[in-house]
C-alpha cells in the first residue's frame, strides 16, 4: 500500500467499502474481494498509528 496516502484518505476509503460490504442489495460475490481489501486498509491504518504513537513517544522523551 501506498505509504504517501494520508490516513484520512485511507479511513474514507475503508468507510466507504464498510458501506458497501452491509448493503443487503450488493452481491454476495463481490463482498469477498471487498473485505479484503478492508483487511489491507485496516493493516495500513494500524501500521501508521503505530507509528505515529511511537514517534510521539520518542519526542516526549526528549523534552
Amino acid at each position: 500500500m501506498d505509504k504517501q496516502k494520508k490516513y484520512e484518505e485511507v479511513y474514507a476509503e475503508l468507510e466507504a467499502l464498510v458501506k458497501k460490504i452491509e448493503d443487503p442489495e450488493r452481491d454476495l460475490s463481490a463482498i469477498g474481494a471487498d473485505v479484503k481489501k478492508a483487511m489491507e486498509l485496516i493493516a495500513w491504518c494500524r501500521d501508521y498509528i503505530r507509528g505515529n504513537e511511537a514517534e510521539i513517544e520518542k519526542l516526549m522523551k526528549e523534552e
